[in-house]
């Protein structure tokens, strides 16, 4: 998991419950006003580092799971990116990408957001998700972004998404969801996995 903020939480959380077996987490950021009484922190964790935090909470909430803070070290199977900046997410998808990794990219957006599911072979998150401005979320939104990040992880880990090398989008709005199939942006190099 890259990221512990607001979108980061709920995935978390889910995650946690469903028993995946180790979570990594990767966040250098400290709890702030936005992240308290997420589903993740409360209000007393603001200022502590947030990494810290969401491994104090996660051990407390499910004994299912092993979570550590990431190494470079650890072989993950796959990764979720729910990185607070776009920059953040960009590179981390694309650190994915190249160590052949399938992984799952969230970003909210006012009263919605995004979610890219890119299992091995499938056009990268940059065709998938061109770069754009984004509103500050709110509350609502980063949760269903992020429940809805974290199903998708699962569905690439277990190899459940439709069609071999096809990554899909989706984007929520106003509560309403819309799929649609990632396609490879001419002159892309992803086709490449290192």
């Amino acid at each position: 998991m890259v990221g512990a903020g607001a979108v980061a939480g709920p995935a978390l959380v889910y995650l946690a419950q469903a028993g995946i077996g180790t979570i990594y987490v990767d966040d250098g950021g400290d709890v702030d006003d936005a992240d308290a009484g997420s589903w993740l922190f409360t209000p007393d964790q603001v200022g502590q580092p947030r990494l810290l935090a969401a491994i104090e909470r996660l051990r407390a909430t499910s004994s299912l799971v092993r979570v550590r803070p990431y190494a470079t070290d650890v072989d993950p199977t796959a990764t979720l990116v729910c990185a607070q900046s776009e920059s953040v997410a960009r590179k981390a998808a694309e650190r994915a990408r190249r160590a052949g990794l399938p992984h799952v990219v969230a970003q909210a957006s006012g009263d919605g957001g995004v979610v890219v599911a890119i299992p091995s072979g499938a056009p990268c998150f940059g065709c998938a998700s061109p770069p754009g401005a984004r509103l500050p979320s709110r509350a609502g939104a980063a949760a269903a972004i992020g429940t809805l990040a974290a199903v998708e992880l699962l569905l690439v880990v277990l190899r459940l998404l439709p069609g071999r090398g096809t990554g899909r989008r989706i984007d929520l709005a106003e509560g309403w969801p819309s799929v649609r199939p990632t396609e490879r942006t001419p002159g892309c190099d992803c086709h490449n996995v290192y």
